[in-house]
């Protein structure tokens, strides 16, 4: 796995060195991490719990197609949330008003992206609108419950899905120097459970999504 990453990273290095139109860059993001669920149960009702504020950081690494085309990629280290409340439906004999279990869960994802920026022309010298659309496989590389008691989730996925969308804008502050801000939101697509514990009656889905504020720098 470390070779991989290291190798990823030797040529995007190679990439960016051997065309002057390419970019490499760090980019810093604090984001709302929440979870949407899914569950067909006649007993129990899972509904989503919580929403922090977590912060990723990597590198990105942006390669020109044309003028107002980029293709955009990199490494991201991704922390992730998932929060949890189970509680009996009301309409069931045996449903106990009182009793709602809540778990809450931490994970670290290595996201890999792939996406297509779109920019526009100038509004103003230097500074440029541009939109992201993409698709990111993610790499699981920790994962574990808040508190120690929570037990419900056994076993976290490998592997995670996400499609990206984005918005933000460049000003180029220098020959070769770029900063950056926007807006991206990501939508999980796989259910992040790989093996659960409470029995439910049909499979409990879980899938992230994230809204994240993110600022950088490209040379």
């Amino acid at each position: 796995m470390r070779k991989i990453l290291l190798l990823l990273v030797l040529v995007v290095f190679a990439l960016n060195f051997s065309n002057a139109q390419s970019k490499l860059g760090l980019k810093f993001s604090p984001a709302i991490s929440s979870n949407r669920t899914s569950l067909v149960d006649s007993l129990y009702d899972v509904e989503p719990y919580n929403s922090p504020v977590k912060f990723s950081v990597g590198l990105i690494y942006d390669h020109e197609i044309t003028d107002t085309y980029y293709f955009s990629t990199g490494i991201i280290f991704v922390p992730k949330y998932v929060g949890f409340q189970v509680s009996e439906e009301a309409d069931q004999p045996t449903a106990n008003y009182t009793k709602n279990n809540i778990e809450e869960y931490r994970l670290n994802y290595l996201q890999i992206p792939v996406s297509l920026k779109l920019f526009t022309n100038e509004f103003q010298p230097d500074a440029r609108i541009f939109f992201q659309v993409g698709m990111a496989p993610e790499i699981k590389v920790f994962s574990e419950p808040s508190e120690e008691d929570y037990d419900l989730i056994e076993e976290f996925k490998n592997v995670d899905a996400t499609i990206i969308f984005g918005t933000g804008v460049e000003y180029r502050a220098g020959v070769n120097t770029t900063l950056f801000a926007g807006f991206t939101y990501q939508r999980g697509l796989a259910n992040v459970i790989k093996t659960e514990t409470f029995g439910f009656q049909e499979e409990l889905y879980i899938r992230n999504t994230l809204v994240s504020l993110d600022v950088g720098i490209k040379f």
